[in-house]
């Protein structure tokens, strides 16, 4: 029988289970700063998340507005002045739709005098427009794009001389002629819009 030279063996028991806590728990918060790296590439990068979903990374910033950004004073000036003649454009839109309909509806609310006037005047309005777009000199880089505005404009001119005429087309004129001229200015309207954005978009890329 082996003699037990410490009378209190269990008292050993204690320290070493503490620093087995101590070794284990050192281990464990060693691994802390590496899992937190991962997550923070995850969510911050184009990784994808716990549930499995892309995460798009940042753009970067003025990506998306550098190439609106018109540099030459001139183009800016002359882009300047068509959203002038847009607006315009667009309220005899407004004021031939509203005559338009007016003399379409049943009851009419409108005499044939004051849509004959209405649309008169829409006519005169965009015939005086015309002849202020082609009286402007564009910049040179401009100038396809210019052409393509007047055209434009050109366009819904003839189209309210046509609603015109065909207003006081006489009987036994259904207004058919007339209604397809009052959606073809609609249609030149816009034209006029896509012909700026275009005008705009050269301007940028000069």
């Amino acid at each position: 029988m082996t003699a037990n030279y410490d009378p209190k063996p269990g008292r050993w028991m204690l320290p070493l289970v503490i620093l087995a806590m101590v070794a284990f728990t050192y281990l464990f918060v060693r691994e802390l700063p590496s899992a937190a790296s991962a997550s923070s590439t995850t969510e911050g990068g184009t990784g994808t998340s716990g549930a499995g979903t892309a995460t798009p990374s940042t753009p970067d910033e003025g990506a998306s507005t550098t190439a609106s950004v018109v540099t030459d004073p001139a183009a800016q000036e002359y882009i300047d002045s068509l959203g002038g003649f847009q607006t315009r454009l667009v309220d005899l839109q407004g004021q031939l739709g509203a005559a338009n309909t007016a003399w379409d509806a049943d009851p009419r609310t409108i005499t044939f005098d004051q849509a004959e006037a209405e649309f008169a005047s829409v006519a005169e309005a965009a015939a005086g427009l015309v002849g202020e777009l082609q009286a402007i000199v564009p910049p040179e880089t401009l100038a396809d794009a210019h052409t393509s505005v007047v055209a434009a404009a050109q366009q819904a001119a003839d189209a309210a001389n046509a609603a015109l005429a065909g207003l006081r087309a006489p009987a036994p004129d259904t207004g058919e002629a007339r209604r397809t001229a009052v959606a073809n200015f609609d249609t030149a309207v816009a034209a006029f819009a896509e012909a700026v954005t275009a005008a705009t978009n050269a301007a940028s890329a000069g």
